[in-house]
C-alpha cells in the first residue's frame, strides 16, 4: 500500500468525526455565565439553566466574569447590577465594547426606571426585577441566544476545530470541509508533496499556510510566488536567483533557497514553463539547486506545495506539463470548494467578517438584514469568497445604522432590464454566468490571453470568440501587467 493510499484510508477514517462536529453544531449546547454575589442567586439561576439543558458557568464578581469571557466559551450573561468591585453596569459597557456578540441580561433589585434605562444603553437586551419571574428569565434567555445564534456557532465551531485560527479562519459547517480539516492534520506531519485545487478565491493561499502551520516546518519560512504572468527570465531568477557577474563570489537567492528549512507556495502552479518544471523537478528529487550562472550546487531542504485553478491532467495530456512533474506533485491532491457550493457556511462567513473588520466594529455594525442575508445566499459568488469580503466591505461604508439593509452585488443585463424577466432562458442566463466567470480570469490573469486561457483551459481562439461575443476587453484588464512585471502580487484567494 502507497503512502497515498494511506492517507486516504486516514482520511475515511476521519469522515464520521466530521459528521459529528456537523451535528454538535446543529444541536448546540449553549454556555451560560451567571454573575452575581450572593450564591443563593447563583444556585437559583443555574438550576433553572441546567433544566433548560444548557452549560452554566457562575462568577462572584465582575472581574471574575471577566476572566470567563475572556476564554471565548461564554454564549450568554446574566448579573446582578450591584456587584462588589467593578459594578454590573461597568461589565454590561465593557462587554458591549470587547464582546458586543455576547448578550446580556441585567438583575436589578427594584424596579427603577432610570436603572433600566441605564443598563439598556450600555448594551443590555433586557433586565429583569428581583424577585424575578424564573419562566421570564427562560424565555428571555431562549430568545436572545436565538437571535445571537450565529455568534454561537462560530464559537462552537473554533472550539471543534480545535482553535479555528490555526487553519486560517476557514470556518464551515460542511462535512466536507471537516474531512479537509482533517487531511490538513494528516498531511502536515509529512513532507509529501501537496496540490490544493480550486478557483480564484477559494483560499488556497490559507490551506497551504495552514499545512505549514501544522508540520515540523512551522518555524521556518513560508514564502508564496506566483508562477502566472512572469517571463521566464525573471521567474527562473525568482525561484533559483543568479551569481553576479564579473565573477563576483557573492549573488541573490531566489525563493527556494530563502525557504530553506520550511515551506515554499508555487501558486497557479500551471504558469511554469516545461523548462522550469524540469528544474523544480530536479530541485524537489535531488534536494539541490543550482543559481542562474553558478557551476556549484547549493543543498536545500525545502517542502512545496503547488496549488491550481485549471485541470493539471489537461495540461499533461496537451503536452503543456511534463507527467514525471505532474505526478510528482501530486502526491496528496485537496480540492477547495466554491462558495456556491457551500452556501450554508455564508452566515458564518458574514458574521465572522463583520466581527473582524474595525470601521464595522468603529460603526457597531453586527449583522445584515434577513432580505439582505437572503439576496448574498441566492447570489453565484464566482469571485468566491473575495467578492463577497468585496460586498461587505461596500456595505460597510455606505452603511448608517447597526444593521446592513442594502449591498451591492453584479447584476446580470436581464435583471438591469426588468421587461426581459418574462423571457429569460437557461441559456441566456449560463451566458451571463460565463461572461462573469471570463472577466474575473482576465482580471486575475491582468489581461494576458495566454495566461487567462490556460487559466481556463480552453484555447485561444475560443478565448478570443467568447471575449468579442461578451464585449470583453483585454485593455480594461492590463492595469494588473505592470504591476506583475515589478513584484510577485499576492495570492487573490482568501477566506474568513
Amino acid at each position: 500500500m502507497d503512502t497515498l493510499e494511506q492517507a486516504e484510508m486516514a482520511q475515511r477514517r476521519q469522515h464520521d468525526r466530521g459528521k459529528a462536529t456537523v451535528g454538535t453544531l446543529q444541536s448546540l449546547i449553549p454556555n451560560i455565565l451567571v454573575v452575581d454575589d450572593e450564591p443563593s442567586i447563583r444556585g437559583q439561576l443555574s438550576r433553572l439553566y441546567e433544566q433548560s439543558e444548557y452549560r452554566v458557568e457562575t462568577a462572584g464578581s465582575a472581574e471574575d466574569a471577566l476572566k470567563h469571557l475572556a476564554q471565548g466559551g461564554v454564549d450568554f450573561v446574566i448579573t446582578d447590577i450591584k456587584l462588589p468591585g467593578m459594578s454590573g453596569d461597568e461589565l454590561i459597557a465593557t462587554m458591549q465594547e470587547r464582546y458586543p456578540d455576547v448578550p446580556v441580561i441585567a438583575i436589578t433589585g427594584y424596579l427603577d426606571i432610570d436603572a433600566a434605562v441605564k443598563v439598556l444603553k450600555c448594551g443590555a437586551i433586557d433586565f429583569v426585577v428581583k424577585p424575578f419571574d424564573l419562566m421570564a428569565i427562560r424565555d428571555a434567555t431562549a430568545t436572545a441566544l436565538e437571535r445571537t445564534r450565529v455568534y454561537m456557532e462560530i464559537r462552537h465551531l473554533r472550539r471543534a476545530l480545535k482553535n479555528g485560527g490555526e487553519f486560517g479562519n476557514m470556518l464551515s459547517k460542511t462535512p466536507e470541509m471537516h474531512r479537509l480539516f482533517e487531511t490538513i492534520r494528516m498531511v502536515a506531519s509529512t513532507d509529501l508533496a501537496v496540490l490544493i485545487e480550486g478557483e480564484f478565491g477559494t483560499g488556497k493561499d490559507l490551506l497551504a499556510n495552514a499545512v505549514h502551520f501544522h508540520s515540523a516546518r512551522r518555524e521556518g519560512p513560508f514564502l508564496t510566488i506566483n508562477c502566472a504572468g512572469l517571463p521566464d527570465s525573471l521567474l527562473e531568477q525568482e525561484l533559483f536567483g543568479h551569481e553576479n557577474g564579473g565573477g563576483s563570489a557573492t549573488g541573490q537567492p531566489g525563493k527556494i533557497e530563502l525557504a530553506h528549512g520550511g515551506t515554499l507556495f508555487l501558486d497557479e502552479v500551471e504558469g511554469l514553463s516545461i523548462a522550469l518544471q524540469g528544474k523544480l523537478l530536479n530541485v524537489m528529487e535531488e534536494r539541490k539547486l543550482q543559481r542562474a550562472g553558478s557551476l556549484t550546487g547549493t543543498p536545500v531542504d525545502v517542502r512545496m506545495i503547488t496549488a491550481t485553478s485549471v485541470p493539471l491532467r489537461r495540461l499533461v495530456a496537451e503536452g503543456k506539463m511534463r507527467s514525471d512533474f505532474y505526478y510528482r506533485i501530486t502526491v496528496i491532491p485537496i480540492r477547495l470548494l466554491p462558495l456556491r457550493q457551500r452556501s450554508v457556511d455564508i452566515p458564518l462567513l458574514v458574521q465572522d467578517f463583520l466581527q473582524r473588520h474595525a470601521v464595522a466594529a468603529q460603526k457597531r455594525i453586527t449583522t445584515v438584514s434577513k432580505p439582505v442575508m437572503r439576496l448574498l445566499l441566492d447570489y453565484s459568488w464566482p469571485g468566491n469568497i473575495p467578492e463577497l469580503q468585496n460586498v461587505l466591505e461596500r456595505a460597510i461604508v455606505l452603511t448608517t445604522g447597526r444593521v446592513i439593509e442594502k449591498v451591492d452585488l453584479p447584476k446580470a443585463d436581464w435583471e438591469m432590464n426588468p421587461t426581459n424577466l418574462g423571457s429569460t432562458t437557461l441559456a441566456r442566463w449560463l451566458d451571463e454566468k460565463e461572461k462573469q466567470y471570463l472577466a474575473q480570469k482576465l482580471e486575475d490573469c491582468g489581461g494576458n490571453i495566454n495566461v487567462t486561457a490556460r487559466s481556463c483551459g480552453i484555447g485561444l481562439r475560443s478565448l478570443h470568440r467568447k471575449m468579442q461575443k461578451y464585449g470583453l476587453d483585454k485593455k480594461r484588464y492590463k492595469h494588473r501587467s505592470a504591476e506583475w512585471t515589478d513584484s510577485i502580487p499576492p495570492s487573490a484567494e482568501a477566506a474568513i
